[in-house]
């Protein structure tokens, strides 16, 4: 049905479901030039300077066109916030979201999201995005934005976490640090994915992490154990290295230019908007079995670490193309000699 005292479209059923609501503007086809460009999102940034910084920065990639929020679930705000207060930016601001693996391949759903000059993948569960998108036509036209036609894509929480071409998409109880460190194969890591999703530039074999300093009466422990150990199971699974990973604290924007080059967008606080580069350091983890803790010690240096605080202005360099040319942050070496206990970060 339609209502068009709200511009909401609403299709549902066994066949169809899905919303899309445009929130404001005109869609436009083929009359913007958008620039390739990725923004990283750690997951709660409210209304900061910092936010506001990197939005600018990925607005305008999109040469005024169509702005479109990709989610499951329910419409949110996020269209209704950026045609509120960037609307001299986009053309159009949209929001679709998609509920079953039929709406996923429905052709109007799917030139919703080939009309879009700037794709925005919103927090919620990675694992409804992986079990409604993957393997279908929304998949097929969020690959062909990115790397045909070109657009800026940003992620934030769930939405930061597939487009890693490594992720952890859990479908029940999300994994704490101390059950990957304790056990790499712990029960909650049994959904951890590579190359079979999303394909983003400049992250190739790279798994992302956000939240990673969340502490509250759901998540009793910070992430960078996680995110380490994370890591660690990929460099297992695959046989490979280099493994790369890329975590962030909540108020952190990784902005990623058509170059591979990254800055960082934050609030200036003492904390909360810290971006963390990790590398494998040339050797697999020494101890990575069931039941047993993970030891990746390599003589204190198993993986390096460049960390950037972000700044509202932007700051730091980071360059993805090698993972060496870097400035305005610090090295750290990450390791664990032995489970959670023994997970150490050592700066250099």
């Amino acid at each position: 049905m339609v209502r068009t005292s709200e511009n909401l479209i609403e299709t549902s059923g066994t066949s169809n479901n899905f919303e899309y609501y445009l929130e404001g503007g005109k869609v436009s086809r083929n009359s913007a030039k958008p620039t390739p460009g990725i923004l990283l999102i750690g997951g709660a940034a409210g209304d900061k300077l910092g936010e506001d910084a990197a939005t600018r920065w990925f607005l305008n990639l999109a040469d005024g066109g169509n702005f479109l929020v990709l989610r499951s679930g329910k419409i949110g705000k996020q269209a209704s916030w950026i045609y509120d207060n960037y609307r001299d930016f986009v053309s159009s601001a949209a929001e679709l979201s998609i509920n079953s693996r039929d709406a996923a391949n429905n052709p109007e759903v799917i030139q919703y999201i080939r009309d879009a000059d700037a794709l925005f993948l919103a927090g919620g569960n990675q694992s409804d995005y992986q079990d409604y998108w993957e393997g279908t036509g929304v998949e097929n036209a969020i690959n062909y934005l990115i790397n045909k036609k070109q657009v800026p894509v940003a992620g934030t929480s769930a939405g930061m976490a597939i487009l890693g071409d490594c992720y952890y998409a859990p479908k029940d109880q999300g994994l704490v640090s101390s059950e990957i460190l304790d056990n790499p194969f712990h029960p909650n890591t049994k959904n951890i994915y590579r190359s079979d999703f999303i394909r983003v530039p400049f992250l190739k074999n790279t798994i992302t992490d956000t939240h990673l300093d969340r502490i509250n009466s759901n998540n009793p422990e910070t992430r960078y154990g996680r995110f380490f150990g994370l890591v660690a199971r990929v460099v297992h699974d695959c046989n490979c290295l280099p493994v790369y990973g890329i975590g962030l604290e909540e108020g952190a924007f990784v902005a990623i230019d058509q170059k591979g080059i990254a800055q960082i967008f934050g609030n200036s606080e003492s904390q909360g908007q810290d971006a963390y580069f990790l590398q494998t350091n040339g050797a697999a983890p020494e101890q990575i079995k069931p039941n047993l803790p993970l030891i990746w010690n390599h003589q204190g240096k198993a993986t390096k670490v460049y960390k950037i605080s972000g700044t509202p202005e932007g700051s730091g360099h980071f360059d993805l193309n090698n993972w060496k040319n870097v400035d305005g942050g610090t090295w750290e070496y990450w390791f664990t000699t032995g489970g959670e206990s023994g997970f150490q970060r050592q700066s250099i």
